[in-house]
């Protein structure tokens, strides 16, 4: 119940979300302009902060620079200066459901992790990779994104006995308790810690506050050099919301987890 209240309250604080609520508690106010003129002037300032809110989670600038705060701590490296580890440890988040009418898993935006994880297996850098991620509460019949990972590792070489899995966390601070008692069992002290640039920053608070010692291994990043400034930069387009949503996601959970202490 508690991963399901926060994927609601999530939702409503997202620009979408946010301007939606402003958008839609402006409409009433005007509505009821003929009971208390004072309302309509309060609604007509709602419904232009709704779509302000909008405009500004839609347009490139805002994208770039909410994610550029979260991917500066932890840039991707060559696999050939990253550390040695005795685990990589890969979050989920990266793979789909095969549900109808797909017939295979659909690798979404963040599936370098699972190629990242499996170079880094290849290269010898980590002698085992950890998968750890489940289902949410109201996918319970589908199968665990570890699993599926899993799949996608050994169909790119990774032998099997070298990949344990991890199915039953379903957010960022359940992935680092159930990594910490995979480790455990199997002995394992430092690993290297695979997922997207934008999530890097609250995965490794996390992890360390449940006292792993992880190394950023970061799969990709959002923001690259180049590119000018244009006046069509500040048009809105449905990239840049999301962009704007994934990073403000992040923010909000990073806050979030500091405030109930399951963050550094």
């Amino acid at each position: 119940m508690t991963v399901f209240l926060t994927k609601v309250l999530q939702t409503i604080i997202f620009p979408v979300g946010i301007s939606c609520l402003l958008i839609l508690l402006g409409l009433v106010l005007v509505m009821l302009q003929r009971q208390r003129s004072r309302l309509q002037g309060f609604g007509i300032f709602l419904l232009f902060s709704g779509l302000a809110v909008l405009w500004i989670s839609s347009i490139a600038p805002t994208a770039t620079w909410l994610t550029a705060t979260l991917e500066r701590d932890y840039p991707p490296r060559p696999i050939a200066e990253m550390p040695r580890a005795d685990v990589g440890i890969v979050l989920g988040g990266a793979i789909g459901g095969q549900a109808p009418p797909r017939v295979m898993p659909d690798l979404g935006g963040a599936a370098d992790r699972i190629w990242l994880a499996a170079r880094l297996y290849h290269h010898g850098t980590v002698p085992r990779l950890l998968v750890v991620g489940g289902n949410q509460p109201w996918m319970p019949e589908a199968a665990p994104e570890a699993e599926m990972i899993r799949d996608l590792l050994i169909e790119w070489g990774v032998p099997a006995a070298a990949i344990a899995v991890e199915t039953g966390s379903q957010n960022t601070w359940q992935n680092a308790l159930g990594a910490r008692a995979a480790m455990q069992l199997s002995g394992d002290r430092t690993a290297l810690l695979i997922t997207s640039g934008t999530h890097m920053a609250r995965a490794m608070a996390t992890f360390r506050k449940a006292g792993l010692d992880v190394t950023p291994a970061t799969a990709e990043v959002q923001v690259t050099v180049g590119g000018a400034f244009t006046l069509l930069n500040l048009l809105p387009n449905a990239g840049a919301l999301n962009g704007t949503t994934v990073a403000f996601k992040e923010h909000v959970g990073l806050l979030v987890y500091r405030l109930m202490g399951q963050a550094d």
